[in-house]
């Protein structure tokens, strides 16, 4: 490869870096529930300085671990909890996860299959890195733990398997629906090996995942196996709501398998969607030369079919669709194999379709970009939002007032680490979830169509004020401030909304 052809790669991968951080460049980042409650629970572990427990995986006592939230308090504590610095934390991810799947294509394959990975790489996850949450932590582990098994199962030698399972430990931390299959996986294959070889030394290795299971034994001893309990639970088949027919689900993980598992033509539309049946023949044709030829590379694709099929086979245990954040990281093992398929096909058809889709991920992204530039501080998924709202709140205040917050879906995460947030850095004595004689609650608009989640009844009957609001600040997004001056009446009764609801399900 000429030297103009690198500067170029390297350009156009600079370019997606800038895109990459569009978000933390404009001082926001993408803002949802997911991410609100991974800063809550950072800012409880900042406060109780020792936490077990990550997320609620589901409400019959299912946790994520707490790795995720860990990893991130270096940046948390350094930012003093600005999600703005934590961002960019996740910027530098971003720019490790991309290295990682050029080191890992480089050194299981070749230079050029893994330069074309990493500007597919680059160009594919710009969507996806405007702000991580606890799961995004599968999607940085996936590249390496793919790699330590390879080598493993080339070598033989235990070093790899420890960095296969540490990797695979991480994973379960970061996201049970993804960690859970993969131990199965994982496990099936190692001992596939180890008795194979007579390796039976390196059973000891299996030791590596005591690490990362030592956080839920000691929440399961203190909390009488409660989430051992609800995973048999699950396994046999008990959900939260009815699960679908099982040919439905089978009929989900093929369609995962065939389109959108692969993601390369990247967007929810079915239109573009289905073009991803292209990446599928292409796969389908690549590995009937692969697996008819003796490439030494052959066993790589066979590993990769393993844990790529019997990833999906064993989500049907969950017995429902798969959730984009269940399947998404998956995408990139499939994303590194299409990196070396110029190997086993014409090259012309390989380039012309590796072209058509850098242009439209690069049209995509540019087309994110500008939509990002326009939500900024106005979108109900941006940081800045919630930030401005509360700062309002907080100009309008006196020295000493009382807040509460009512979102329609009962959490409010977003805005309970904004209030958090804003009154840290605020001189002013602000109460959370507690009445005082000039009280706000910020609310958020529930759906036209949801006539019982209209709010009069919770403030009246759950915070028990009757009086008339002083003042209504309407805002964009659906959302208001009502400001209250209470009467003695107002005060004697204490709010049945406390900080106790301010984390559910922990």
């Amino acid at each position: 490869m000429n030297k103009a052809l690198k500067w170029l790669i390297f350009f156009f991968i600079g370019i997606n870096l800038i895109f990459s951080a569009w978000s933390y460049l404009h001082q926001d980042i993408f803002y949802q529930t997911d991410n609100a409650r991974d800063f809550l629970i950072m800012d409880e572990i900042a406060d109780k300085k020792m936490v077990l427990i990550g997320p609620r995986a589901d409400k019959k006592g299912v946790f994520h671990g707490i790795l995720w939230h860990y990893l991130n308090m270096p940046a948390y504590i350094i930012g003093k909890g600005n999600p703005i610095a934590t961002g960019w934390f996740w910027f530098l991810l971003t720019v490790g996860l991309i290295s990682s799947i050029y080191f890992v294509v480089k050194k299981l394959f070749d230079e050029t299959s893994a330069l074309i990975a990493l500007v597919l790489s680059s160009a594919y996850l710009v969507p996806y890195v405007q702000g991580f949450y606890h799961g995004s932590g599968a999607l940085l582990s996936l590249p390496l733990y793919f790699y330590f098994f390879v080598k493993y199962f080339q070598t033989k030698q235990w070093k790899f398997l420890i960095g296969h399972l540490f990797m695979l430990g991480a994973i379960v931390q970061f996201q049970l629906a993804i960690g859970g299959p993969l131990l199965i996986l994982s496990t099936l294959a190692s001992l596939f090996v180890i008795i194979k070889n007579k390796k039976f030394l390196h059973l000891l290795c299996f030791g590596t995942l005591l690490i990362f299971a030592s956080s839920f034994l000691l929440i399961d001893i203190r909390h009488d196996f409660l989430q051992t309990k609800s995973i048999i639970k699950y396994v046999q088949g008990e959900r939260d709501q009815f699960p679908m027919p099982f040919s439905e689900s089978v009929k989900n993980r093929i369609e995962n398998i065939t389109t959108r598992g692969f993601n390369l033509f990247r967007n929810s539309s079915s239109d573009l969607n289905n073009m991803n049946l292209l990446i599928f023949a292409l796969f389908v044709f690549s590995f009937v030369v692969i697996l008819k030829s003796k490439s030494k590379y052959r066993h790589i694709y066979i590993i990769f079919l393993y844990f790529h099929i019997g990833y999906y086979f064993l989500t049907l245990i969950h017995r429902g669709l798969m959730l984009e954040l269940w399947w998404f990281p998956m995408t990139l093992l499939p994303l590194m194999m299409f990196s070396t398929f110029h190997k086993f096909v014409p090259k012309h058809l390989y380039f012309v379709l590796l072209g058509i889709l850098l242009v439209l991920m690069t049209s995509q992204n540019i087309s994110h970009a500008n939509d990002l530039s326009k939500e900024i501080g106005n979108n109900t998924r941006s940081w800045k939002f919630h930030l401005n709202n509360m700062k309002q709140i907080f100009s309008d205040a006196p020295e000493e007032s009382g807040i509460f917050i009512y979102s329609p879906d009962i959490y409010g995460y977003q805005d309970k680490y904004a209030l958090s947030y804003v009154s840290r850095v605020s001189e002013k004595k602000i109460y959370k979830f507690e009445k005082k004689p000039t009280t706000y609650i910020l609310m958020e608009s529930p759906p036209k169509e949801r006539i019982d989640l209209v709010p009069t009844w919770w403030i009246e009957n759950k915070l028990h004020i009757k009086s008339q609001p002083e003042e209504i600040i309407k805002l964009s997004g659906g959302y208001e401030i009502r400001k209250y001056e209470l009467i003695k009446e107002d005060l004697e009764i204490p709010s049945e909304i406390t900080t106790a609801d301010w984390l559910y399900f922990r």
